[in-house]
């Protein structure tokens, strides 16, 4: 049966970094998204000042200017805390999540606040040091929080901070619609063992995790990953 499907995709990546896993589920006569979001790719960023809410109105404008009825959600990474926020907001509008490499968990360590604290002072910080040093301070938070990924997306600290500062298991507790785990054994920035954590707050969520795959897994082995979307959504 033909599902329609929006890929949400990680953090200083774009919508067509994931055009062969969009060719794949096509070729399976499926309706497939997969959207540049806010201050990514060709999307425009709409303010220095977005949060977590502000990109899931994005996604919610995107749905109902594509008239897009119960797609299946799929979230990697940082399109994944999009995803579940949608989907907590409007269960009735989403068939089923499908979630890979997403950080749910908190892991606050000091790297990590450092991290944080780091992000905040980093735009001041442009106006009195020397161009090459400030690149470099402008880095090191991406570095601390776990993934250089991060940093591609450009001068986004204030949105970085907001975003990876707000807890999200008081959402996906509340999630009931068929929820698939897809996960990387090797995820270093969002290690498999948070899927055992994630279940905990959504013990009806199917897991899956794949040996020898990393936190970019839905890019650089589509077909793997595809071929187990497509069992959940046929």
């Amino acid at each position: 049966m033909k599902q329609s499907v929006i890929i949400l995709h990680g953090w200083g990546l774009n919508g067509s970094k994931y055009n062969q896993l969009k060719k794949i589920l096509e070729n399976k006569n499926n309706a497939v998204y997969a959207p540049d979001m806010p201050g990514f790719g060709k999307e425009v960023l709409e303010s220095a000042n977005m949060d977590l809410d502000d990109y899931v109105l994005f996604l919610e404008r995107f749905i109902k200017k594509k008239k897009i009825e119960s797609p299946v959600l799929i979230g990697h990474s940082f399109g994944g805390r999009v995803a579940i926020k949608y989907t907590y907001k409007y269960p009735d509008q989403v068939s089923k999540l499908i979630l890979t490499g997403v950080p749910v968990i908190r892991h606050i360590n000091s790297r990590q606040k450092l991290a944080i604290v780091l992000a905040k002072i980093g735009g001041s910080a442009s106006s009195f040091l020397p161009k090459t040093v400030f690149n470099k301070l402008r880095k090191m938070p991406y570095y601390l929080a776990g993934s250089f990924d991060y940093y591609k997306a450009g001068p986004m600290s204030k949105i970085f901070v907001s975003i990876i500062s707000e807890d999200l298991t008081c959402f996906i507790k509340r999630i009931k619609i068929p929820t698939f785990l897809l996960w990387g054994e090797k995820d270093r920035l969002t290690p498999a063992t948070d899927v055992l954590e994630i279940k905990k707050y959504m013990p009806q969520a199917v897991s899956v995790v794949f040996p020898g795959e990393g936190h970019r897994f839905p890019y650089e082995n589509p077909r793997l990953f595809s071929k187990e979307v497509l069992k959940l959504i046929s």
